[in-house]
């Protein structure tokens, strides 16, 4: 018997691809509970609790939508230089971190390469290099890691919160120099403790930071991140980087977010989020619900059965992310909110006990 055709035409490590299981939560879940997405406390997604900056949502209404986006692109990837203090050509655009991630496995893995993933953590850098035929190790801590071509070190961690110091990653620079390490920072500009790793860039050619505007401005439906590397890496990338993939309104939330005033905004966010972040962190601790120590805007909890305390909390119109996904099914993760819901949280949460 011939073999569907299907199977001819797709390459076999494609095939056998799964869908990575993001957070948040449908709308035909929340229905068996009479429920709606606008009625629940989300808990499940990692934004700024603030929403985003006035001066962004008005840009992204005054884009122009009947024409290409491209020529907000240059003056975005200037402006985002001169903030790293790095050159325009250091620079590249992309639909989101995630995009990112995927065009950085498109230039840079053969079939067969291995890639390394600092876990646990999000499930998207092992899909990127699978969907380009490598072959993925997982390890939990930078001394662990194995020779590779590519290695993804996330920072602030996702789900965990743990932060690398400045000396971990210029250790792991020069220890695997042979080595494209991909540090994901999406969640630098929500966190505490953080340091600048720009600095890094000029003696590291093997090093692409990647980050997330629209976490930072409680965006992720307009799709917006951008990368720092050597020129020739930055323009790797872009060279895959399908035509006008980063779209007008969010070209156009990207300048704004540069202003002083959305920087001010991130700024205050950074305050909510540090009080927030104390106040889960002692409220779970005296429900007696374990918590990781946490630099970053998302606390890790472990709860015994993670994905039936999250169920217990959709009556209440509140959702946590379930961490079975990340390897931790003991586990949730919840984001720092308004202290108002985190209060509101705490005080369901001990109902459940």
């Amino acid at each position: 018997m011939t073999a569907p055709a299907h199977h001819v035409l797709v390459r076999p490590h494609v095939a056998d691809l799964r869908p990575v299981v993001h957070g948040s939560v449908s709308a035909a879940e929340l229905a068996a509970y009479g429920r709606t997405p606008a009625d629940v406390v989300d808990f499940s997604v990692n934004t700024n609790p603030l929403g985003p900056a006035p001066e962004v949502l008005r840009a992204v209404a005054d884009a122009n939508w009947m024409r290409y986006p491209g020529d907000d692109e240059a003056p975005l990837r200037h402006g985002l230089a001169r903030l790293a203090a790095l050159a325009p050509d250091q620079v590249a655009l992309g639909n989101g971190s995630a995009e990112l991630m995927w065009l950085i496995a498109l230039a840079t893995l053969r079939p067969d390469d291995t890639v390394a993933v600092v876990g646990p953590t999000f499930g998207e850098y092992a899909r990127a290099a699978r969907v380009a035929g490598a072959h993925v190790v997982e390890c939990n801590n930078l001394a662990d890691l194995p020779m590779a071509r590519v290695a993804f070190v996330c920072n602030p961690n996702n789900p965990t919160g743990s932060l690398h110091t400045r000396d971990a990653i210029l250790r792991l620079l020069g220890d695997h120099s042979d080595t494209l390490l991909v540090l994901d920072e999406a969640y630098v500009g929500l966190s505490s403790g953080t340091w600048p790793s720009e600095s890094l860039l000029a003696d590291s050619p093997n090093l692409i930071i990647l980050r997330s505007l629209t976490k930072d401005h409680a965006l992720p439906g307009l799709r917006l991140g951008y990368l720092l590397a050597s020129a020739d890496l930055a323009r790797a990338v872009e060279a895959v980087r399908p035509p006008w993939s980063v779209n007008a309104g969010a070209l156009r939330a990207g300048l704004a977010m540069l202003e002083p005033s959305a920087q001010g905004h991130v700024a205050h966010a950074r305050s909510v989020i540090a009080a927030a972040r104390q106040m889960l962190t002692d409220g779970f601790t005296c429900l007696g619900y374990p918590v990781a120590p946490s630099l970053a805007n998302f606390v890790l909890v472990h709860v015994g059965d993670g994905a039936a305390f999250r169920r217990a909390l959709l009556p209440h119109a509140l959702v946590v992310r379930d961490a079975a996904s990340f390897g931790l099914p003991h586990h949730v993760r919840v984001a720092c909110r308004l202290p108002e819901d985190c209060q509101r949280l705490l005080e369901v949460v001990a109902t459940l006990a």
